[in-house]
């Protein structure tokens, strides 16, 4: 198993291909993440500078967050060939591979036992964990083939971090991807405008508190500042000499 999502995950790399990036949307992507970061550091800089910025985002006329813009088409992605070849491509390399070792299993292993979990389970686990077995006698403790084939396959992702860097075939995510269970589908442009005018409203309730106001009584006072100052602590003592 271990062996095939390494091939799986190379042959994916390989039938892979790169999808241009779209200028509009790096750019969209750009002036969103310029201005969270303008939220997030507000403090370390004057109030009249901070005034400047908000305006400049969050100006009810010309402001840049607050252009209108038109909602994506959702089925753009599904027009794009390369889009299309590449979730082909995806599904085949999943699906093929999890075919081929699941038809081993149940032809090779069909009816065997093969370990027994160190925990009681109740009755509503045998039909996940004993598939391929019918007996109603046989604890629910003990996992057939076909299930710890399943339990093996969704518990290797640890594994494949590991040795192969990060380069993980996640089965979990690409069979909710599947389903249709994930956020956001791959290749589904994100409506900008949504996100522009959430990230307006963020910024227009912002508190602006410069960091320097006060700092000579936190000098004096010996108070710890945000950003790792001096800690409210006495300098030690001398030792006095004999």
């Amino acid at each position: 198993m271990y062996l095939m999502g390494v091939l799986r995950t190379n042959v994916t790399k390989l039938m892979h291909k790169a999808v241009p990036p779209n200028v509009e949307q790096v750019k969209h992507n750009n002036m969103l993440m310029r201005a969270r970061r303008l939220r997030a550091n507000a403090s370390f800089i004057p109030q009249a500078s901070f005034s400047a910025r908000r305006h400049y985002y969050c100006n009810k006329d010309t402001g840049v967050l607050m252009q209108k813009m038109e909602a994506p088409n959702p089925m753009a992605a599904m027009q794009d060939p390369n889009m299309m070849m590449n979730m082909m491509q995806g599904n085949m390399a999943m699906m093929v591979p999890q075919m081929a070792m699941m038809g081993i299993v149940n032809y090779f292993f069909s009816g065997f036992v093969l370990g027994k979990i160190p925990f009681p389970l109740t009755p509503s686990f045998k039909g996940m964990l004993q598939r391929g077995i019918s007996l109603t006698t046989l604890d629910t403790s003990y996992v057939t083939s076909m299930s710890w084939y399943f339990l093996v396959m969704f518990g290797m992702r640890g594994l494949y971090s590991i040795t192969m860097a990060g380069a993980v075939m996640d089965d979990t995510a690409m069979m909710q991807a599947q389903m249709g269970m994930g956020a956001q589908q791959p290749g589904q442009v994100p409506d900008m405008g949504k996100l522009f005018q959430a990230e307006a409203e963020n910024m227009q309730i912002v508190d602006h508190v410069w960091f320097l106001d006060a700092a000579e009584e936190r000098l004096l006072k010996g108070k710890p500042t945000a950003v790792g100052g001096l800690a409210d602590s006495k300098p030690p003592a001398r030792k006095k000499k004999d």
